[in-house]
């Protein structure tokens, strides 16, 4: 290989290949483990909704599917400029999280409570997101 191709001569990264490396923020995947487990229970209060406020609910859908679009997008393009493995490895981290979560949720008794992690989705989604936001390249 030339290395007149290389970003830099101690870089084994040729010019326009992606890094390889495993190494994905911490900040990256807590926040989106947060950004992910919150929007899980607001789709879960959207399919069990009592309340008698339909501008409520209609507000909870949009806020649901604007979270929905900007976390699949973000896995896209996460997957797109970094890497296609590390998004795959973000989206399982969070799975694996949320799967470890649902037992400790269950003997905690906080499965009648998913209201309250729903509406602090509305405060705390947007913080994960801008946290997401700001590890892109």
């Amino acid at each position: 290989m030339l290395p007149s191709l290389r970003k830099n001569p101690m870089d084994s990264t040729v010019r326009g290949q992606k890094n390889n490396k495993m190494d994905i923020p911490v900040s990256l995947i807590l926040s989106y483990a947060a950004f992910s487990f919150f929007g899980f229970y607001q789709k879960l209060h959207i399919k069990n909704f009592r309340g008698a406020s339909q501008a409520f609910l209609l507000t909870l859908n949009l806020f649901t599917l604007a979270a929905t679009v900007f976390g699949v997008g973000f896995l896209l393009y996460y997957g797109y400029k970094v890497s296609w493995v590390q998004a795959v490895i973000l989206f399982g981290v969070a799975f694996a999280i949320k799967f470890i979560w649902f037992p400790i949720e269950a003997k905690l008794g906080l499965r009648d409570s998913y209201f309250m992690f729903s509406l602090a989705g509305f405060v705390i989604m947007p913080v994960c997101a801008y946290f997401m936001w700001v590890t892109l390249p």
